[in-house]
């Protein structure tokens, strides 16, 4: 009888994955069980609308975008390379190369886009650029550099380069992407260098990168 049951059982999944597969017209009854809408049973059921479930990520809600953000990252920025974490967060990782005080040693960076890509309601915009080598939160400890200026802490403490102008963020005029994200944070790469080196000051470093 166990065996009958769970035949069944699995009977009426692959039923129920066919139907949603194949696009089928469906109604729900109150225990949310699904059934064919042209069937005769479930008189009680309610139809469900027609459509598919909403995509949760950006890059499958909008493909068009996904497909300019690579174009956009080939031309610009070909050394990069693209990934996805498994919070299904995509992201690309390369290196810049100012060498103004750091010669022959890249910076290994990565843009990681938000669930909400693109957005502009907060500072930094909805693609964060987070420096892997150097480690800037290492860098603060053993120096007495103190606060970083445009760098911004993720919901983990993480530190991330704030790459969005705060005016445009504020007006919300910018639709931010990997490539302008990557652009400002190689001019904040070569600030930091010079600010570090001495060559400009921290109020000067300080000024949102007019110097």
């Amino acid at each position: 009888m166990e065996n009958n049951n769970s035949e069944s059982e699995a009977l009426a999944r692959e039923r129920i994955r066919r139907m949603l597969l194949n696009g089928e017209t469906l109604k729900a009854d109150k225990t949310g069980k699904l059934i064919p809408a042209n069937g005769s049973s479930g008189k009680d059921a309610i139809k469900i609308p027609d459509g598919d479930l909403a995509a949760f990520y950006w890059y499958e809600r909008d493909t068009e975008l996904l497909e300019g953000e690579k174009i956009a990252m080939a031309k610009f920025f070909p050394q990069f390379q693209l990934g996805k974490l498994r919070n299904g967060k995509m992201y690309w990782v390369g290196s810049l190369s100012p060498e103004l005080y750091r010669s022959n040693k890249p910076w290994y960076v990565q843009a990681v886009y938000q669930h909400n890509h693109p957005d502009n309601s907060n500072y930094g915009g909805s693609v964060r650029i987070y420096t892997i080598e150097p480690n800037l939160e290492k860098m603060i400890k053993r120096s007495k550099i103190g606060s970083i200026p445009h760098t911004l802490h993720d919901e983990e403490g993480q530190i991330y380069l704030c790459t969005a102008n705060m005016d445009d963020v504020k007006a919300g005029r910018v639709v931010t992407s990997a490539a302008s994200s990557l652009a400002w944070a190689a001019k904040w790469i070569s600030s930091f260098e010079l600010w570090i080196g001495g060559e400009i000051s921290g109020d000067e470093f300080g000024s949102h990168g007019r110097i």
